[in-house]
């Protein structure tokens, strides 16, 4: 993996961040997201939409599925993870 991809990861583990509580909350999302990163055959469930967007992603950013895998949940998410909590305690310190 190229330090380059990276931002862009983090700016795609951002966006997953945001898709799975919208595809749990709502029928209508799930099936819109199943249909835009469904790259094999698989039961449609949440678990497996996480593995299509992972397939769907590596594709465009050609890495295989373990790559990205590794750098979504051991990189990215414990990034978004940290920055959210120090938000969230700035915001309320603020107050």
């Amino acid at each position: 993996m190229k330090i380059t991809t990276i931002p862009i990861l983090l700016l795609k583990g951002l966006s997953l961040f945001f898709i799975l509580p919208l595809c749990f909350a709502s029928k209508r999302f799930f099936d819109y997201f199943w249909r835009k990163y469904y790259m094999s055959p698989l039961k449609p469930n949440m678990f497996n939409l996480c593995v299509q967007w992972l397939l769907h992603t590596g594709d465009k950013l050609d890495m295989d599925y373990n790559t990205i895998n590794v750098a979504i949940f051991c990189i990215v998410w414990p990034i978004i993870t940290i920055v959210s909590i120090a938000l969230n305690i700035i915001l309320l310190l603020w107050n």
